[in-house]
């Protein structure tokens, strides 16, 4: 059956939306390099095999701090040269490579001590590197990444071992610190990244609901990007150094995103049963997704042949005598079972230690971590498990005191938000070019005068300048992270300054609800948190259009 003319226009307009989406997510790729290049150690990626023996495997990827450490400048990087050509000698030579073949035959990670061989200085560097085996799916090994950092220097003097471990202790939470304010920051630009595409696709998917079977994919497109919306939002919250606070969680809806999302892509079909009436777990729902999301993923890595796994969560009423850890009470009951190798018994009770893993391209800490995020939440994680046939992980959580019951998921739940139609002038503040000229696109349409700029200093004077002729915007959008001058909330605080009753709305991706209030004090009306849809944009629009002066 052929396509009517209106379809056949139609298509090609989403297929250039998609495209232009695609070229904005090619640009996390950018902004992945510059997270490797705030990263302290050396990270270096080389070939799974060397095509020169002499040369060694062949440096397919440097950070910044690889380079330096080996000499050479961030900008040329050590991409091209042997692994070999980077040690001190023959014999330290000798040593990596057998840590590589240590790496693919047990366990997947190795390491060891060469001397890093400067290219400007004379004296090698005593250095420990840390060799991982990276396999796909199917086994196959892709490649090699080593993790470089200078030996640390052994000091016999007792007097300075407390110091030392001050030392240790200062440096470890530096660097948590580093490391949250990173994926902050990482968070944040991809939000960035993903706001002009949710923006334009959320109200692409309105104009074409003639076409159903177009706007179907669309709709597909959409939930993916919401998902990555919660993704980046989560990220942000887990990155904070303050502990959230357990509350009720819809653990049927959170196994639904996280196991499709865990599941992505992979040859294993994960089959997700849930209890009628399923209980509420009290639960931090950031750390719970994080937990299930390792146990699927070490379900399907032990089977790199693909089949079948059950996910399935129950309501568990402990007796008044407890159960180990687990007080009396209700519980909810969650089980991740795979059919593949198993772990044999001696391996159990080691499973949860910091050193011990049994996967190949694991590190050992993410089922230690998993452990001490359900002990966090008042629960239980326990294993059980036989070689060849599979493995059992059982999670138990308190349940809130209700009966429990959960609405299902329909698709009016990704459904993107309605267009709202107003009049107004809007002044957007932002300086993500794209993302700018689509709002400014989405208002024009409905109904709005926009006017727009991207830092806080032409803000300030355009809007002293409507000001003055008596025709001030009815909402500012305000992004908090300009580049360069004045920040989002500097140029709001002048605009308040200059006119008390400009109705300013926060604008960023690294806004999360507990702070929201804070910006609501120092004088915003509202907060639009990053990537919103075009519906969200227009709803909050007209609503503080449509307000009362507070003077």
């Amino acid at each position: 059956m052929t396509s009517s003319p209106s379809t056949s226009s139609a298509t090609p307009a989403a297929i250039a939306e998609l495209e232009q989406g695609l070229e904005h997510l090619k640009v996390a790729n950018y902004y992945l390099r510059v997270a490797l290049d705030q990263v302290t150690e050396g990270v270096v990626i080389v070939e799974s095999e060397a095509s020169d023996l002499k040369s060694g495997q062949k440096v397919l990827f440097s950070n910044a701090a690889a380079a330096m450490l080996a000499g050479a400048t961030p900008e040329a990087g050590l991409r091209g040269m042997g692994l070999n050509d980077l040690v001190a000698d023959a014999k330290d030579a000798a040593t990596l490579q057998h840590s590589l073949r240590q790496a693919v035959e047990h366990g997947g990670c190795h390491e060891c001590e060469c001397q890093l061989q400067s290219l400007r200085a004379q004296t090698p560097v005593p250095s420990k590197w840390r060799v991982r085996a990276v396999f796909n799916s199917m086994r196959k090994l892709l490649n090699f990444t080593i993790l470089i950092s200078p030996a640390q220097v052994a000091t016999t003097a007792a007097s300075a071992k407390p110091a030392a471990e001050d030392l240790d202790s200062q440096s470890a939470q530096m660097r948590k610190d580093n490391l949250a304010a990173l994926a902050q920051g990482i968070a944040h630009d991809v939000n960035n990244l993903l706001g002009p595409v949710t923006v334009r696709l959320s109200a692409l998917i309105q104009q074409v609901q003639d076409h159903p079977a177009l706007a179907q994919e669309l709709q597909l497109v959409f939930a993916g990007l919401k998902r990555a919306k919660q993704f980046t939002s989560q990220v942000v919250t887990a990155s904070k150094s303050s502990p959230r606070k357990l509350e009720a969680t819809d653990v049927a809806s959170l196994l639904s995103d996280t196991v499709e999302f865990a599941g992505a892509g992979s040859n294993v079909h994960v089959c997700v049963r849930n209890d009628e009436n399923l209980r509420q777990a009290v639960a931090d729902p950031v750390k719970l997704s994080q937990v299930l999301q390792n146990l699927v993923m070490n379900g399907i890595q032990a089977m790199p042949h693909g089949g079948y796994m059950d996910v399935q969560a129950l309501n568990h009423l402990v007796g008044p005598a407890g159960d180990g850890k687990l007080k009396p009470g209700k519980h909810v009951q969650i089980i991740v079972r795979d059919r593949g190798c198993g772990i044999p018994k001696e391996n159990l009770d080691r499973l949860f230690r910091e050193s011990f893993t049994t996967k190949a391209d694991g590190n050992g800490i993410g089922l230690t971590t998993c452990k001490r995020f359900i002990d966090e939440m008042g629960g239980d994680i326990r294993v059980t498990s036989t070689p060849n046939i599979g493995t059992e992980f059982t999670v138990y959580l308190p349940a809130t005191a209700g009966s429990g019951g959960t609405r299902p998921l329909t698709p009016a739940d990704s459904a993107p938000v309605p267009l709202k139609h107003g009049k107004g002038k809007v002044l957007i503040v932002d300086d993500e070019d794209d993302l700018r000229k689509v709002a400014h696109m989405i208002l024009t349409r409905c109904g709005y005068e926009v006017v727009q700029c991207d830092n806080g200093q032409d803000a300030v004077r355009i809007y002293q300048s409507l000001f003055r002729t008596g025709t001030p915007p009815d909402v500012v959008l305000m992004d908090l992270t300009l580049r360069g001058g004045m920040n989002g909330t500097e140029t709001a605080a002048e605009i308040l300054h200059l006119d008390p009753d400009a109705r300013v709305v926060c604008t960023s991706g690294s806004v999360t609800e507990e702070v929201q209030m804070i910006f609501l004090e120092r004088g915003f009306v509202g907060v639009l948190p990053k990537p919103y849809e075009a519906g969200e944009l227009t709803q909050m629009v007209h609503r503080v259009a449509t307000m009362m002066k507070r003077h």
